[in-house]
């Protein structure tokens, strides 16, 4: 009898041990979380802003090139959680940024296909049906969309199965009244996810034109 009971007492100590393990384990991995989210916003000389909201005790290091632009995320035991923003030119219509923290945790890439910035202020070429946009990678990992349209446009909400795209559908309508709009979305399984304005002024959408396009990978 002794005996079974120090086997219990035994049992005990080591499911106890493997719970606060886990626990431990859990809270070691949050404590890892160093990009807390970030928002990308269209500037009206064609130019984008990134606004990069870290963690206590992450600093930021930016390195920027022609083709790929890197933001790293370093242990700063004295920052704190801080928002900072930095402009990016789109060349040779694209623009791409990513993240990469020290400790090799997967972080988020964005890509964006769009009209090259012009140092031209008052931009003779505009920017079509769509006014200005931006989009927010947000702490629970889903996408917000905002963006704000020309008077006399109708929007409409698609997904392109085969593409794993979702379409945001601008045609002229001068019945059309709404100006801005939001939309929460979520990641592909792969953690990707893609959104392509799709601007047109004819009944058919053979001939529409992609601009911009934005494409997220969280795997990075």
């Amino acid at each position: 009898m002794k005996r079974l009971f120090l086997g219990l007492i035994a049992t005990a100590f080591l499911f106890t041990s493997c719970s606060t393990e886990e626990v431990m384990i859990e809270s070691t991995d949050s404590n890892n979380k160093m990009l807390e989210s970030f928002v990308v916003k269209r500037n009206s000389d064609g130019s984008y802003a990134l606004s990069t909201t870290v963690t206590d005790g992450t600093g930021t290091m930016y390195f920027d090139d022609s083709r790929n632009n890197e933001i790293h995320l370093i242990a700063d035991e004295t920052t704190s959680r801080n928002s900072l923003e930095h402009n990016y030119d789109v060349i040779d219509n694209e623009l791409n940024i990513a993240f990469v923290s020290e400790n090799n945790t997967p972080q988020p890439k964005i890509r964006i296909i769009d009209d090259n910035t012009t140092s031209n202020s008052s931009r003779e070429n505009d920017f079509g049906l769509l006014s200005t946009y931006s989009v927010e990678y947000q702490e629970n990992g889903t996408i917000q969309l905002n963006f704000q349209v020309e008077s006399g446009v109708d929007v409409a909400f698609g997904y392109n199965d085969a593409e794993s795209i979702n379409d945001v559908y601008l045609t002229e309508d001068v019945d059309a009244t709404q100006l801005n709009y939001s939309r929460n979305y979520s990641k592909e399984n792969d953690g990707t996810l893609r959104i392509d304005f799709v601007q047109s002024d004819y009944d058919s959408r053979s001939s529409d034109l992609k601009k911009p396009r934005v494409m997220f990978d969280d795997q990075f």
